[in-house]
């Protein structure tokens, strides 16, 4: 997982983003005001620690300037280590068998078919189940089926997750009425069974969307009419709780995360050519991922979620605080920025290939060619994720630099 803090920590730092978000609503401020006042109050606490710092070092003090600093490190370290523990080293335990969990109560993250999550509590005594293909799928539910015809009792209900796509409900269907015909072939066949299975379970009831995300997500609307009018590609909150975990502020560009969730530019799809944005990394920056995705990347999740960019086949990203690479998960890079640095993201599309710069550097160590993936060819556009601390995004031309020379993409 992307995120580093747990989800107990996660909504601490909710209840602290909920009081400030109403207190911007007593106030009578728009969602937009609300959002540029957090990007001046960043930005005015950032210069209050830089003049403290030349102020210092101007008195002489240049050695304590140093120590704090190595310790500011060495916290942001242990701060690094601690969430490494708390993700892959656990999952890796689990994996191996080292961890026992035995039949304790673990809250847990259930990814559907089609990436939506929830949390709920369930034992957990085994490595997480690996995705199964189309193929796979229809074979455990013809299985299923079976087995429960052969009991005398119908074939279990299958939950169904939250999905944005009714064709993918549909699939579902399929697979259940598969599963059905199934069972009753082998019942006629004179297979022991005591009572023929149902002819196709009833789907579970579906939660709706709570009143609060409802008015949330109905802010979002309304700021986002109000970045259009700012002029400019418009930069939307793609997975995360609406109106907790992120404000953007459209005059300055800059995005504040409160808890860890993606933001993203989907209609901004460059399908050919090169494709090319700037991040300008700001103060206190948690966990970032900033890179590119394609359409076939899941968004509408209104709801925490602790994949972001990289996370999975339709997204690439890098992320210079941890030293990361991310495809499918985390590859430890050679990458390295700080608060101030203009990151370029550029991708070719012909070549199939993302690259990433550092101040105008297409050079300098970790930067140049970052990955070689056929799916890059289809069409992408910019995503950042982030747990916090702020961003700024360019997406509209006003750039400090530019897209990279043909010598820097690597040849096969």
């Amino acid at each position: 997982m992307a995120r580093g803090l747990s989800r107990e920590q996660s909504q601490q730092k909710n209840v602290k983003a909920t009081a400030a978000a109403n207190k911007g609503n007593q106030e009578g401020l728009s969602a937009t005001a609300r959002a540029e006042r957090d990007a001046k109050v960043m930005q005015e606490k950032a210069a209050k620690k830089a003049a403290e710092k030349e102020a210092k070092i101007a008195a002489g003090n240049a050695d304590q300037v140093k120590a704090e600093e190595a310790a500011k490190a060495a916290k942001k370290a242990a701060k690094k280590d601690a969430a490494a523990m708390n993700t892959q080293a656990a999952k890796a335990a689990l994996n191996s068998g080292a961890l026992d969990v035995g039949n304790r109560e673990l809250k847990v993250k259930v990814v559907g078919e089609a990436g939506s999550s929830s949390s709920s509590s369930r034992p957990v005594s085994a490595a997480p189940k690996t995705k199964l293909t189309a193929e796979e799928k229809r074979k455990k539910a013809a299985e299923a089926a079976m087995k429960a015809a052969m009991e005398g009792a119908p074939p279990p209900k299958k939950e169904k997750k939250k999905k944005k796509d009714k064709a993918e409900d549909d699939e579902d269907d399929k697979w259940s009425e598969l599963a059905t015909e199934v069972a009753k072939v082998h019942v006629e066949a004179g297979e022991t069974a005591a009572t023929e299975p149902s002819a196709k379970a009833e789907p579970a009831a579906e939660d709706g969307p709570t009143e609060e995300n409802e008015a949330a997500i109905a802010a979002e609307a309304v700021a986002l009419e109000e970045q259009r009018a700012c002029g400019g590609p418009v930069f939307r909150r793609l997975r995360g709780e609406p109106g907790l975990c992120a404000s953007f502020a459209p005059t300055e560009r800059q995005l504040c995360f409160r808890e860890f969730c993606t933001y993203g530019a989907p209609e901004l799809v460059v399908s050919e050519g090169t494709a090319y944005y700037e991040v300008v990394i700001g103060e206190a920056l948690e966990n970032p991922q900033v890179g590119f995705a394609t359409t076939e990347f899941e968004t509408g999740v209104d709801m925490y979620d602790g994949d972001g960019v990289g996370d999975c086949a339709n997204s690439w990203g890098i992320d210079g605080t941890r030293h990361m690479r991310w495809h499918e998960g985390e590859e430890e890079y050679d990458f390295e920025w700080a608060a101030g640095d203009v990151i370029g993201l550029a991708a070719d599309l012909a070549r199939g290939q993302m690259a990433v710069s550092k101040n105008g550097s297409w050079s300098a160590a970790g930067c140049g060619a970052l990955f070689t993936d056929g799916a890059l060819k289809s069409g992408v556009y910019p995503v950042v994720s982030g747990e916090g601390g702020s961003i700024k995004v360019r997406l509209d031309g006003e750039f400090d630099f530019g897209p990279p020379c043909a010598s820097v993409w690597a040849t096969e």
